[in-house]
């Protein structure tokens, strides 16, 4: 399944807009307010519709839209997104007055059958609420693949008791010698390093297997809630241990690829599968250091999945093509869609702060001081502007690449000058 298109009618503050989304990584930007989760709640909202249609997945029916979803002072709203499912296109028409009407195109129930018995339509939403760590687990009991779908597209915390039930159970299997099971262990092992690792030693995170943290025969004796553990650089944690950014990261890595593994049975690797991925605040809780890779990691250990995801990061925003960047701006009481000619990937952070996110890259006090230096430069008064330099070196303790830069101009001017003078004489 891929997300073609969506459009928006008086949804919230959005009057009308108009998004096209392409494979892999598609992040949002924009300043608070200006409806970036707004984008993915609609999806979100949508797709819990119209995937029971054609997927294995169960109708979620807290997952609508309210009348507060209106724009205030109309009196109803329209979403149209369009989708490819294999090689059929899917229309979705959604109008909410007082209730919602869905018009599906191809409404060919034969269709529909025939996509849901040939392909898994996964589609997945992390909240910021996905760094919290959680004993819940899903109310909903399912077996075989439409376990998949389970809470896929609510709102949710880690719930690693799901995934500690769901490990041991491929524990079990790989025991048995099922094909593919302890390969696959051991490629999540991997993931989990690669996503987590931030001192760059191999295995400095890894799963702690549930069968040799009590060594009892039956899985219903096994008290998952406190043995359920990452190792990280030979040190046992429990999830609730870890920091939130490395739960949040956890949340995404173990989530998506358990979904992926039951979505997809017969695959040598499930990390192979497709699924459309909504995360809001992809930056959240993330070290720089993490900001930086989190894109290349994501696109590079799921491959076949189309994310959609908003930031505040001018790191992560460095590391999307341009293809990829959707900038949502305000101006007076419309928010327009930006998608052409923006540019982000290879880019400074203080670039990307300037010029897509509308703020300076220094703090005004400094970037003033700065001013006043380039101003006596551009009027000739050297020794003024070695003042200010002097002043802008108190300020920034002399260690800054402006300050270097500044002082090379000056420097380069007075030896200028006084060859002048030598000449002169």
């Amino acid at each position: 399944m891929l997300l073609k298109n969506l459009t928006l009618n008086n949804v919230r503050a959005f009057s009308h807009a108009e998004f096209t989304f392409q494979p892999g990584m598609n992040l949002i930007v924009g300043i608070n307010g200006v409806g970036k989760s707004t984008v993915l709640e609609v999806i979100r909202i949508v797709l819990a519709t119209i995937l029971p249609k054609f997927s294995l997945a169960t109708i979620e029916r807290t997952i609508k839209f309210k009348a507060d979803d209106i724009k205030v002072g109309e009196s109803s709203l329209t979403v149209s997104l369009n989708l490819q499912v294999l090689d059929t296109p899917i229309q979705c028409e959604f109008q909410y007055l007082r209730k919602a009407e869905v018009k599906l195109n191809p409404n060919n129930q034969v269709i529909l059958d025939r996509l849901k018995q040939r392909v898994i339509p996964l589609a997945v939403y992390f909240s910021p609420q996905r760094a919290i760590a959680s004993m819940a687990k899903s109310k909903d009991i399912t077996y075989g693949v439409s376990t998949a779908f389970v809470d896929a597209l609510k709102h949710r915390e880690l719930r690693f008791l799901e995934f500690a039930d769901w490990l041991f159970a491929q524990e079990n299997l790989a025991l048995e010698n099922v094909p593919h099971v302890e390969k696959f262990i051991d490629t999540l092992n991997s993931v989990i390093s690669y996503f987590l690792d931030s001192l760059g030693r191999p295995r400095a995170f890894q799963l702690v297997k549930i069968r040799d943290v009590k060594d009892k025969p039956h899985h219903k004796n096994i008290d998952v809630t406190t043995n359920f553990r990452i190792e990280k650089s030979g040190v046992g944690l429990t999830v609730s241990q870890l920091s939130d950014g490395e739960r949040g990261m956890l949340a995404l890595v173990l989530d998506l690829a358990r979904r992926l593994a039951i979505a997809n049975p017969d695959l040598e690797d499930p990390l192979q599968g497709k699924a459309v991925v909504l995360i809001d605040e992809l930056d959240l809780h993330l070290h720089p250091k993490w900001q930086r890779t989190i894109v290349q990691k994501l696109t590079t250990t799921f491959p076949n999945c189309q994310f959609i995801a908003t930031t505040h990061s001018p790191l992560i925003i460095s590391e999307v093509p341009s293809s990829g960047l959707i900038l949502l701006s305000q101006e007076d009481d419309q928010i327009n869609v930006i998608q052409s000619g923006l540019y982000g990937f290879g880019f400074d952070t203080s670039w990307i702060l300037r010029h897509l996110m509308d703020t300076d890259s220094r703090n005004p006090e400094a970037q003033t001081q700065i001013d006043r230096v380039e101003e006596a430069l551009e009027d000739g008064d050297l020794d003024l502007a070695r003042q200010h330099l002097e002043q802008l070196k108190t300020m920034l303790h002399g260690k800054d690449d402006e300050v270097i830069r500044l002082e090379a101009s000056i420097n380069n001017l007075e030896a200028l000058a006084d060859a002048m003078d030598t000449e002169a004489e």
